[in-house]
């Protein structure tokens, strides 16, 4: 039987394709072992998001080499899609494909195998208006599916790489989702995560279906409990997604929506599509719609040209918008992007000193809005056993995306439970178990 290894580095996305990917293999008979072990066959899935993610890659593609130097070496990815050359100039590597195409890996794999010439099968992505269409009936983590929707990014924000190496914004066939849905649920999932490169973006290229049509037949699937959106941008959220977010049971009191600053110059020179006060105002009406909901965002500090005051002004806006948990990241200098080309970068120092101040008060804010929850109930569907608070202790995340601990057994996994928040906290919060209520009805057990 012959054996494919995996090794994903990047997004969620990225672990997404992965898994479809590896159904491709399975199909063909392979059999799956660890990255460290030997294998016929390694597939690496590379990322390109900030020059780091390019160099550990290529530190990957070498270690496969070198574990089996008999081995076809694959390499796919965002940074296979944008520097398919540098990666075929490594000894060892058998064949280098894009973020398309992936169909034909096989029988790539199974042409290498006879003739052992090195295959590039990059093309140009921008060419690219189709989405690809791969399948995953199943994930290690059994409580939530990841169902990918959509792929690629019109945006072009100056700091970002992306557009390069995923595309343009292309949807999945609803019909084909919805088709997934169902197998989801049936295979026991009852949370799907509606994930892609630029989530919000599903439906701009197809004819009078938008996310929020989207959500609305996702409602209809019976047995899923929870419907999740990895990220939207604030000017996605219209009209329909707010009435969707006020009325579906099914979707979760949380949002990621990327901030990225919080002042206007800085907004504009990163080439984001909105103003602080539009930002602003968008989230008092997520609000309105969906009272207790989660706002977690994206934040990068130290921008070029970023001076004390708009760090201050972004400072004071994060804390008056009052998200439940902010990622806060240095900016770092992407090749080929606009942004590295800017001539007043941040000294390293300046950055560590401001990313250091926002955790800090992420911290606070998330502690904030658990404690928001303390003596309530809530839906949480266990994930597993939290070892490293001894036996007997489970863990998973509320709709809100709360982190509980609570006493329970195993067999509590993805089951919804509710459960009372006890005790608030950073990162999780302790509670006690309810009842576990029946998937099929909602009425408790």
């Amino acid at each position: 039987m012959p054996s494919v290894a995996f090794y994903t580095l990047g997004c969620k996305v990225n672990f997404y394709d992965t898994e479809a990917i590896w159904q491709l293999f399975k199909k063909e008979g392979y059999e799956q072992v660890d990255f460290e072990q030997t294998a016929d066959v390694y597939l690496i899935n590379t990322c390109t998001v900030t020059n780091t993610g390019d160099k550990k890659s290529r530190q990957i593609i070498r270690r496969a080499v070198r574990r089996n130097p008999e081995a076809i070496i694959a390499v796919t990815g965002c940074y296979a899609q944008t520097s398919p050359a540098e990666i075929m100039d490594i000894p060892g590597v058998d064949l280098v494909i894009g973020n398309q195409d992936r169909d034909k890996i096989i029988p790539f794999v199974n042409e290498i195998r006879e003739k052992r010439e090195p295959i590039n099968a990059v093309r140009n992505i921008m060419k690219n208006r189709v989405f690809e269409d791969m399948d995953v009936p199943s994930f290690a983590d059994r409580t939530r599916a990841f169902l990918k929707i959509q792929d690629g990014c019109n945006n072009f924000c100056t700091f970002c790489i992306i557009p390069w190496s995923r595309g343009l914004s292309r949807s999945r066939d609803p019909k084909s989702i919805i088709t997934q849905a169902h197998q989801l649920v049936e295979a026991g999932y009852k949370e799907i995560v509606l994930t892609g490169i630029h989530t919000g973006g599903f439906g701009d290229d197809l004819e009078n279906y938008r996310l929020s049509d989207l959500l609305w037949d996702l409602d209809k699937v019976d047995g899923l409990e929870r419907i999740r959106i990895s990220s939207i941008e604030a000017s996605q959220i219209d009209d329909n997604m707010l009435d969707v977010l006020n009325r579906s049971s099914k979707m979760c009191r949380h949002l990621h929506i990327p901030l990225q600053a919080g002042d206007d110059t800085v907004l504009k020179r990163m080439r984001r599509k909105y103003t602080t006060e539009e930002f602003y105002n968008k989230m008092q009406m997520i609000r309105q719609a969906m009272p207790d909901v989660g706002i977690t965002t994206d934040v990068i500090v130290g921008f070029p040209g970023e001076t004390d005051e708009m760090f201050r002004n972004g400072y004071n806006f994060m804390k008056e918008i009052n998200f439940s948990e902010m990622h806060v990241f240095p900016y770092s200098q992407r090749n080929g992007t606009p942004a590295s080309r800017m001539q007043d970068q941040v000294d390293e120092e300046i950055k560590h000193e401001r990313v250091r101040e926002l955790i800090s008060l992420s911290e606070s804010m998330q502690l904030a809005y658990a404690e928001k929850f303390v003596g309530q109930v809530l839906d949480v569907i266990p994930e597993g056993s939290k070892e490293s608070h001894g036996p007997g202790k489970m863990h998973g995340f509320s709709d809100n995306y709360l982190q509980l601990v609570f006493d329970g057994s195993e067999d509590l996994q993805g089951q919804l439970c509710r459960v009372k928040v006890t005790k608030a906290g950073v990162h999780e919060c302790e509670g006690q178990l309810v009842r576990v209520l029946d998937g099929a009805t909602g009425a408790a057990m």
